[in-house]
């Protein structure tokens, strides 16, 4: 026969046939020697034995929560992030952010006033068309659309930027300068000459064709190009103009055979300038 007896709900003690006693916490059972520990023995309990019980859960001791292993690597001690182990591409990447945030404010600063002017016609016109006695309601230079010969004035972002800038002329089939260049299929090379006369009190340090394009009768744009033509010699990489003095060149474009190139445009500071010249042409 066996006695049962359960002080707690978690503790049960069973007292079984010659003496042997277990003590059971949850469901497990686990033997006692005379309460002097737990074993996986077996002892025949002695008169006078006490049977201590564990205290319940919501009287023992409970620590602090232990922190999570941090993984380690081969030589020691947490992973770096990866910027930290990458600083030289990280500050490619930086460079690169910084450059289009300042292109974008750049774009955004030129193009919030900017004008396109097309009315300025050259020194000719100008002469032709100055008041007079016998002429008192002549009509004003600006009247007439700027055409090849005519020369705009167009101010830059930096203070002192000032240029007086000529359409002298105009090749519309212009060959290449050597047998390594020629345009892609179906297209032909359209170049412009330029005359830039710096009227400012500041240096002009830029490249010219970053700012020039041409517009066909469909109103598409075209860049320019990196190639020269024959016969007109064209502006260097950086053309740089004093105060004063002057500077002539070619930009070549590259436009469809059967475009009908209509305008001309011109801006300073690579195409960022407040204002833009127009000239008409035919081509």
């Amino acid at each position: 026969m066996s006695l049962y007896i359960r002080p707690f709900r978690f503790l049960k003690i069973r007292v079984g046939r010659r003496g042997r006693t277990r003590v059971g916490i949850g469901p497990r059972w686990l033997r006692i020697w005379g309460g002097a520990g737990v074993s996986g023995g077996e002892h025949r309990s002695r008169p006078g034995d006490v049977l201590q019980a564990d205290p319940p859960p919501s009287q023992m001791a409970v620590g602090p929560p232990r922190a999570p292993r941090q993984p380690s690597r081969a030589g020691g001690g947490p992973r770096k992030s990866w910027p930290r182990r990458h600083p030289i591409l990280t500050g490619f990447i930086a460079a690169f952010g910084l450059f289009v945030i300042i292109g974008v404010i750049a774009g955004i600063a030129g193009t919030a006033d900017h004008t396109v002017t097309s009315g300025t016609a050259g020194p000719a016109e100008q002469a032709s068309s100055s008041p007079s006695a016998s002429s008192p309601t002549s009509s004003p230079a600006s009247s007439s659309p700027a055409q090849v010969g005519s020369t705009i004035t167009l101010t830059g972002n930096d203070p002192g930027a000032k240029m007086d800038v000529t359409v002298t002329e105009i090749v519309g089939h212009a060959q290449p300068a050597d047998e390594f260049s020629s345009p892609d299929a179906g297209k032909r090379f359209y170049a412009v000459q330029f005359r830039l006369a710096n009227t400012g009190s500041a240096a002009y340090s830029d490249s010219p064709s970053n700012g020039a394009a041409v517009v066909d009768a469909d109103g598409q744009s075209y860049e320019s190009t990196l190639y020269d033509v024959a016969g007109c010699q064209s502006f260097p990489g950086t053309e740089n103009i004093a105060a004063g003095d002057k500077g002539l060149g070619c930009i070549v474009f590259q436009v469809p055979a059967r475009a009908k190139i209509t305008k001309v445009q011109f801006t300073l500071d690579s195409g960022f300038g407040p204002a833009t010249g127009q000239w008409d042409v035919h081509g």
